[in-house]
């Protein structure tokens, strides 16, 4: 199966740094590592964009906006991962448990994108030209944030399968999929490559009833199993931003072994290459953003790699083989003879 080029666009980063956002730590994982355990990001997200090439940095939930403002000057784009936090009262009362912080994150995040990309246009700014992709809640956060409301997405019936897409009659015309040959998007009809895990959707008529449709262009649908049709891939129609329902990251990361896999159909040599094709993709358009941080010493106090994941695979109400967890007052590790560079950057 061959895949062509990517988007266009001038190739200005080859080592693109993109930002994962922390999720409200799991139930699970605070019951097997401990309380103290504030937020988390899977370790296959992390491995999904590192396959296409990038480096991987944590967001903090909780911060201030200024903090999210700083980041987003020094990295390449921002992943907004799947997670189970409540987002409206009704969610909060049928979950006392869930915390639901990186909503907070994830609507200034997507706030500052939208102004960075604005401006571009504007200013044929490079640097302000932001790439931010959601995947499952991230994909129902960014058009939350959006239309401002809640009530975009609906109640569906629960999925955890494995699917194929049905791509829209114009998905060629959209800057994700630009130059995707057809025999991919054959495959992508064909095989269950879409890992879906989730019992909220977002429809056709919720983007019309939100007043999104002109500004949203879903690129790919497909139906509960009451046979109410979804959206399963979005990108705004000018902006360098994209979501998917599905998780393409677990096609080849969460082979799970101790929980049943509901969507081991994915884990097929079609369902690892055409899930990989969506990281490529993102990570082709973030090498048009050219940020930078300060010095290689600045970055390496950033990188994911100053945390170890644990192995969470091995317990059987785990959705995850490894995840990274985090404490509250997390931060990035600090060198004594560079901390005023450190500061100076307004990381905290």
């Amino acid at each position: 199966m061959a895949e062509s080029a990517g988007p266009s666009g001038t190739s200005l980063n080859d080592i693109p740094t993109v930002g994962v956002l922390c999720i409200d730590i799991a139930t699970p994982l605070q019951r097997h590592f401990g309380r103290k355990f504030y937020s988390y990001i899977a370790a296959s997200y992390v491995k999904f964009l590192e396959a296409s090439g990038a480096h991987v940095v944590p967001i903090w939930i909780g911060r201030e906006r200024s903090y999210y403002e700083s980041m987003m000057g020094q990295i390449n784009g921002i992943l907004l991962p799947g997670g189970a936090v409540f987002i409206d009262e009704a969610d909060r009362q049928a979950h006392p448990d869930l915390t639901s912080d990186c909503v907070r994150s994830a609507e200034h995040i997507y706030q500052l994108a939208m102004e960075r990309n604005q401006r571009v246009r504007k200013q044929d700014d490079v640097g302000g030209y932001f790439p931010v992709w959601g995947t499952c809640l991230g994909f129902q956060l960014l058009l939350i944030h959006a239309a401002e409301e809640p009530k975009i997405r609906t109640d569906c019936q629960p999925m955890r399968e494995a699917m194929t897409v049905k791509l829209t009659e114009d998905y060629r015309n959209s800057q994700f999929f630009e130059g995707l040959a057809d025999s991919v998007a054959e495959e992508m009809e064909k095989h269950p490559f879409a890992c879906h895990q989730h019992r909220y959707c977002i429809t056709k008529e919720s983007l019309e009833s939100c007043g999104l449709a002109n500004d949203w262009h879903p690129l790919a649908t497909q139906k509960d199993p009451s046979g109410l049709e979804f959206i399963t891939i979005v990108e705004h129609r000018r902006f360098p931003i994209f979501g998917c329902q599905f998780h393409p990251e677990r096609a080849a990361f969460e082979q799970l072994f101790a929980s049943k896999d509901l969507c081991y159909l994915a884990h097929s040599h079609f369902g690892i290459k055409l899930s990989q094709i969506f990281g490529s993709r993102f990570i082709d358009i973030c090498r048009r953003n050219t940020n930078r941080f300060n010095s290689p010493n600045l970055k390496v106090r950033h990188l994911i790699w100053n945390w170890q994941p644990v192995f969470s695979g091995q317990f059987e109400d785990s959705n995850w083989l490894q995840c990274y967890l985090f404490e509250k007052d997390e931060d990035y590790s600090k060198d004594n003879n560079d901390s005023a560079e450190f500061n100076s950057t307004g990381a905290l």
